[in-house]
C-alpha cells in the first residue's frame, strides 16, 4: 500500500491542525456514550457521615457536562450535514469519527462509488470543521 499523506496546506490547515481535527472527530463516539450515561443522573441521598469538600450540585454538573458533550457532537454532525448537501453524512461520520476505511463503509450509504469524490468531500469536511471550530473559539475570546 502506498504511503499517502493528504495535503491540506492549500486550505490553510497545517499537518498539526489536521491531526488535531482528526483527534477531535475520533472523540465523537465517546461524547455520545458519556452523554447517554449522564441521562439518568439523579440527586444523591446524603447521610450524616462526614463528606469531602465536593458538596454542591452533582445533578447540575452532570447536566452541564452532558450539554457540552452534545454540543461538541452536534458541531461535528452539523458540519457533516453541510458537506455535499448532507448526502455524505453517514459515510463521513463513519470514516472521520469512527475510523472506518473506504473499503469498510457500506457502499449503499454513499451517493456514488467514486473514491475521489469521497475524499474530496472529506477534505471539505475537515476544512469546514476547521473554520467552524475557529469561529466558535473566537466567540469565547
Amino acid at each position: 500500500m502506498r504511503d499517502y499523506r493528504p495535503n491540506y496546506t492549500e486550505y490553510g490547515i497545517s499537518v498539526e491542525r489536521l491531526k488535531e481535527l482528526r483527534a477531535y472527530c475520533y472523540q465523537y463516539p465517546e461524547w455520545l456514550a458519556e452523554a447517554n450515561s449522564l441521562v439518568g443522573v439523579g440527586a444523591q441521598k446524603y447521610s450524616d457521615m462526614p463528606h469531602g469538600t465536593d458538596v454542591g450540585d452533582p445533578v447540575g454538573r452532570a447536566v452541564e457536562r452532558r450539554a457540552v458533550l452534545l454540543n461538541k457532537a452536534a458541531t461535528v454532525q452539523r458540519v457533516a450535514r453541510t458537506v455535499g448537501e448532507g448526502r455524505w453524512y453517514t459515510a463521513l461520520i463513519q470514516h472521520c469519527c469512527m475510523g472506518k476505511s473506504w473499503d469498510d463503509i457500506e457502499k449503499a450509504l454513499m451517493p456514488t462509488s467514486n473514491r475521489n469524490e469521497f475524499y474530496k468531500m472529506r477534505r471539505m469536511f475537515y476544512l469546514l470543521l476547521h473554520v467552524t471550530l475557529d469561529e466558535e473559539s473566537q466567540q469565547f475570546d
